[in-house]
């Protein structure tokens, strides 16, 4: 059996990559079916929390502020637009 390769070593390009990915999950929120909702946000929310990894190990402190209020902002638009929605 083989290791999983190392992480990737956090810089803001990888930074970046995640939070991309992110907004990609959440921008497919709007188009899912009502039972895919919740696992595109599940995802958006990983990418931020890898993110706020990459931000906190890279001492950026405005970026990770700013990524934790992403994560608030699309928990709130998910509560009040999504949660319990069986269009």
């Amino acid at each position: 059996m083989t290791n999983p390769p190392p992480p990737a070593p956090p810089t803001p390009e990888l930074m970046a990559e995640y939070e991309q990915k992110a907004e990609s999950a959440y921008s497919q929120m709007y188009d899912a079916q009502p039972w895919d909702e919740k696992d595109l946000k599940d995802d958006a929310l990983f990418y931020l929390a890898r993110a706020i990894e990459v931000a906190t190990a890279l001492g950026l402190d405005e970026d990770e502020a700013r990524l934790r209020a992403r994560v608030d902002n699309i928990m709130g638009v998910y509560n009040s637009q999504f949660r319990g929605n069986w269009r």
